[in-house]
C-alpha cells in the first residue's frame, strides 16, 4: 500500500477544500481591504495615514504565506500534469503489448487454418493452443515496457516463472529471459531467504523492494552472481501468480529483476503505483490465464 507525503496531503486537502485555497492567493488584498475602512479604529494606520508595524509585519507574513503557496501549488500542478502525460505514456506501453500478443496469436491461428484449410481433427485444440509460447511472450512484452518507461536496457531486465502442478510436486522453470549466471532453480528454491521462497512459504504474496540491498538486509533476497557483478545493484518484484479454488492446483512464481538500475527509488510512490496497480495486474491476468490452459493441455487433454 501506497502511503502519501505529507507535502502532498497537505496539497491534496487544499484542493479538496477549494474556497481555502483561494483565500490563501488573495489574503493580502482582504487585509488591505480591512486596514482601509478599519486602520484608524484598530491602530494599523497612524495619524499621518501611514501603516504601523504591526500592519506591515502582518502584512508581510500574509505575502510570504500566499506567495510561497502559489509557487508550490503551481509546482504541484505541474507534477500533476507530468504524472498525466507519464501515466498516459505507461498505458499507451502496455496496450502496444498487449496488440502485439494478440496479433502473434493472431498469426498463429491464421497459419494453422491455411496449412489446415478443410481438414477437421479432434486434436485442433491442443495442437493451436501453445501456452509456453504465449508465457514467454507475455514476459517479452513486459521487459519492453519496463525497459521503454523506466529506461533500462532490455538486456538488464530479468524474468522468470517457476511452477508445479499440485503441492509436493517437483518445481521447474517455465519461462527464463536473461536470468543466466543468477540463481538456480535449487538455490531458489531451498533458500529459505530468497524473494521467491518468501512467496512459496505463503509469508507474502508480493514482494518489491525498489532497491535489492534492502530486501537483502532484510533477508528476503538472495544476490546471485549477475547481481554481484553489478554491485547488487537493481530492483526486485515477486509475485504469486498461482491459480487455486478450493486447492492449488498451479502454483506459479513470477519473479522480475533489474541489474545495474534500479526501477525506481523507494520513495517514488508515483512510479511504485503504476508498477503496482498498473502494470502488473494487467500482465498477471493474461499469465494466469495462460497458465490454466498450461494445465488442461498438459493434464488433462
Amino acid at each position: 500500500m501506497i502511503r502519501m507525503t505529507l507535502p502532498r496531503r497537505i496539497y491534496d486537502y487544499f484542493v479538496r477544500h477549494w474556497f481555502i485555497s483561494s483565500l490563501l492567493m488573495t489574503i493580502p488584498a482582504y487585509w488591505f481591504v480591512f486596514i482601509q475602512f478599519q486602520g484608524e479604529n484598530t491602530g494599523l494606520i497612524d495619524n499621518k495615514g501611514a501603516f504601523t508595524n504591526p500592519a506591515l509585519i502582518v502584512f508581510w507574513v500574509l505575502f510570504a504565506l500566499s506567495f510561497v503557496y502559489a509557487i508550490l501549488k503551481s509546482a504541484s500542478d505541474k507534477y500533476d500534469e507530468d504524472a498525466k502525460q507519464s501515466g498516459q505514456f505507461v498505458l499507451s506501453k502496455m496496450l502496444e503489448g498487449i496488440n502485439s500478443a494478440k496479433q502473434r496469436k493472431l498469426r498463429r491461428y491464421s497459419n494453422y487454418i491455411k496449412d489446415n484449410f478443410g481438414k477437421k481433427s479432434v486434436t485442433a485444440y491442443a495442437d493451436i493452443e501453445n501456452p509456453t509460447d504465449q508465457i514467454e511472450s507475455i514476459l517479452e512484452n513486459i521487459q519492453v515496457s519496463l525497459s521503454e518507461i523506466f529506461g533500462i536496457r532490455r538486456d538488464d531486465i530479468g524474468l522468470s516463472i517457476i511452477y508445479r502442478y499440485n503441492l509436493g510436486a517437483e518445481w521447474n522453470w517455465l519461462c527464463t529471459i536473461n536470468i543466466q549466471n543468477d540463481l538456480s532453480l535449487e538455490d531458489l528454491i531451498n533458500n529459505d531467504k530468497t524473494s521467491a521462497r518468501q512467496i512459496i512459504d505463503r509469508k507474502e504474496s508480493y514482494i518489491f523492494f525498489p532497491d535489492k540491498n534492502v530486501g537483502f538486509i532484510n533477508e528476503k533476497y538472495v544476490q546471485g552472481k549477475k547481481d554481484k557483478s553489478y554491485g547488487g545493484i537493481g530492483s526486485i518484484i515477486c509475485r504469486d501468480i498461482s491459480i487455486r479454488n478450493s486447492n492449488v492446483f498451479v502454483q506459479a512464481v513470477l519473479s522480475i529483476t533489474t541489474y545495474g538500475k534500479q526501477l525506481c527509488d523507494i520513495s517514488d510512490s508515483e512510479a511504485i503505483m503504476k508498477i503496482e496497480q498498473v502494470l502488473l495486474p494487467c500482465y498477471e491476468l493474461r499469465l494466469t490465464s495462460e497458465l490454466a490452459l498450461l494445465y488442461i493441455k498438459e493434464e488433462m487433454i
